[in-house]
């Protein structure tokens, strides 16, 4: 078993595991260093400890550099002014180049062997002059990253329409595929506005209860469904799977319709499977 120390870094939810031993002891909300595959860089221990069978493991561990200091800190606080003076600097290239990106993100590692600046666009983007400038001005390795308008939103954050912060930036590892059926078997209005996101992608909480109602909907008739009661023979015009009852309404007369609510328990009974018609 490995003992390992749960860390976050800057915009990201991922937890990356490293390597600790008895002599270092942790805290949550403690910061350290650490070498990662780039450089010298600082995350935030979320796990002070935890033991790890060597085959859950996708990489080698990689140990802990040391937890920082006050020095460290303030080197940090440097480095983050340091890093909006960098986006400001990204916009103004980007203009001169007359390049289509959307800068979201700057990222100096905690040693400045590197910056990374991160970028949305919707199209194939030809940065090498750019790059050049780049390295003129800050003296180390450039880096630029194309992400995706999902990713964006991630780092930039932001308050979803529930006015709770956006599960992506608050919690969320990675994304999931999310389609709009997603949304039509919940029974959500498909209007851009009901079903999309910051990022203008359909929203991830669609898929929270997708899979509830799918399985939830199968003891029940679907809308349309002609089902022949004691009373007569009706159409079910309404399922609601949360209160568990559907609606049948039958029509008495030429101008008089009546509604009939019927409870899971009583249509589960009543075995109308055989007694269903196929929609006309």
């Amino acid at each position: 078993m490995n003992k390992v120390v749960g860390l976050k870094f800057a915009k990201t939810n991922y937890i990356y595991y490293f390597k600790i031993d008895d002599k270092i002891k942790f805290k949550k909300g403690d910061y350290c260093l650490v070498k990662t595959s780039i450089g010298l860089d600082m995350g935030k221990v979320v796990i002070p400890y935890k033991l790890i069978n060597g085959n859950e493991l996708d990489v080698p561990l990689k140990d802990i550099y040391r937890k920082t200091n006050k020095r460290d800190m303030e080197k940090w606080e440097k480095i983050k002014l340091e890093e909006k003076n960098a986006l400001n600097i990204f916009k103004e290239k980007n203009k001169k180049f007359n390049l289509n990106m959307k800068i979201v993100y700057v990222k100096y590692l905690f040693d400045k062997s590197r910056i990374i600046f991160y970028f949305t666009s919707e199209q194939r983007v030809d940065f090498r002059e750019m790059v050049k400038d780049l390295a003129k001005i800050f003296k180390t390795k450039i880096e630029l990253r194309q992400i995706g308008v999902r990713d964006g939103t991630k780092m930039i954050g932001g308050i979803g329409m529930c006015g709770r912060e956006i599960c992506c930036a608050s919690f969320m590892q990675g994304f999931t595929p999310i389609h709009i059926n997603m949304a039509k078997i919940q029974r959500i209005a498909l209007n851009q506005s009901k079903v999309s996101g910051l990022c203008g992608r359909l929203m991830c909480c669609l898929s929270y209860e997708s899979e509830f109602y799918k399985e939830s909907l199968k003891k029940y008739p679907k809308l349309g469904s002609k089902i022949k009661l004691e009373s007569g023979m009706g159409k079910v015009t309404e399922v609601n799977i949360l209160r568990k009852y559907i609606i049948v309404e039958i029509r008495e007369d030429k101008d008089i319709i009546k509604k009939v609510k019927i409870s899971e328990e009583e249509y589960a009974k009543l075995n109308l499977e055989n007694k269903m018609i196929k929609k006309f």
